[in-house]
């Protein structure tokens, strides 16, 4: 992986670098695709999803690099943000025979400054502004995760990062012969520290069906009915359809306030079916499009989810083809209208509705 790194003398402290979190088939495809409203009968995703050393679902770090003439055991790192408010977002040690760290899951938009010290002795320091729209995170025993937020809205607001977060289960039931009555977590230890102290979640929501929870199996035990990222994290099952079969229940109203019960706590919230594509792209396409997202963006949104394991998804498939229609048949003049009707159909208030993008723009 080439990285651009930030190289710093013992003791100097350079000037504030830029340094885009996107990797660089997110970011070519952010920079050079752009949908038509009323045509679906392409993609042009599959260009941008070529073979690479790296996970095409992950973001791009920071590489903070330094010299050091007397080795140690440990070296401690200090990374904060600090605007728009000052925060420590990484305070650790790591080995001290390295010479260089890699800081993942920052949030694009914002300034940090940096620290490198050997016991008392500081050997690096320094600040770096980060750059970039979408926010994937770093999880390796997870996939396709990232941030709901970054989109542009079509009148010039931006969705908040840090509330909403997408991605695939955490969990599976146990279905091989030597785990077929106990739950698999698939998260490793330190991705549930990641997603429950730095990402700070306190709700799951969960869209899978009974028979992928392992509910009516006839076997004891394997029932998926928590939240593998900790006690305080609520865990809730909301069944909800694929995309392209969504008008065969009435739910999104119901993961909608379900969001919002926890977005009014200042707690952040993960949505996932099993790979977070179809029932969770139709799901956040409809939230992001409340809020005024533009069409394009939303089927760009949706198709990120070819950059993971889960395979293609493309704006012209079944769940697009099929669902989007769906929801333009509701009135309204706009497509955000139309999902603002959807929703209001399914008995969310225009209250609810307002109190949504007030927290989220």
């Amino acid at each position: 992986m080439a990285l651009a790194a930030i190289m710093l003398a013992p003791q100097a402290e350079a000037k504030t670098e830029k340094h885009n979190l996107e990797n660089p088939q997110v970011k070519a495809f952010y920079d050079q695709v752009t949908y038509p409203d009323d045509d679906y009968s392409y993609s042009l995703i599959k260009k941008y999803s070529q073979k690479t050393p790296y996970r095409l679902d992950q973001p791009w770090p920071v590489q903070v690099s330094w010299e050091s003439s007397q080795p140690t055991d440990r070296l401690h790192v200090t990374v904060q943000e600090l605007k728009p408010e000052r925060r420590t977002v990484i305070d650790r040690d790591i080995d001290g025979h390295t010479s260089s760290y890699l800081i993942w899951n920052l949030t694009p938009n914002r300034t940090y400054a940096y620290s490198v010290a050997d016991g008392d002795k500081v050997i690096s320091k320094g600040k770096f502004r980060t750059t970039g729209r979408r926010r994937m995170i770093y999880a390796p025993s997870v996939h396709n995760v990232r941030d709901f937020g970054g989109q542009k809205t079509t009148d010039g607001h931006t969705l908040q990062y840090g509330k909403i977060y997408r991605g695939g289960q955490l969990t599976f039931k146990g279905d091989r012969d030597e785990n077929r009555n106990s739950v698999v977590i698939q998260a490793s230890e330190e991705d549930i520290r990641l997603m429950h102290d730095d990402l700070g979640i306190r709700a799951e929501i969960d869209l899978r069906f009974d028979h992928e929870l392992g509910y009516n199996d006839d076997l004891d035990g394997n029932d998926i009915n928590f939240s593998p990222l900790g006690q305080d994290v609520t865990y809730y099952n909301i069944q909800t359809h694929h995309g392209g079969d969504f008008e065969k229940d009435r739910l999104h109203g119901k993961v909608l306030r379900t969001v919002l019960s926890h977005l009014r706590r200042g707690e952040a919230v993960y949505v996932h079916c099993v790979a977070g594509a179809d029932r969770t792209g139709m799901m956040c396409l409809l939230m992001e499009g409340l809020l005024g997202v533009s069409e394009s963006d939303l089927l760009k949104d949706y198709e990120l989810t070819t950059f993971s394991i889960y395979g293609h998804r493309h704006r012209d498939g079944h769940d697009m083809s099929h669902g989007l229609p769906m929801v333009k048949a509701f009135p309204g003049a706009t497509l955000q209208e139309k999902i603002n009707n959807l929703f209001l159909d399914e008995g969310v208030t225009q209250a609810e509705i307002d109190e949504f993008k007030q927290l989220m723009l």
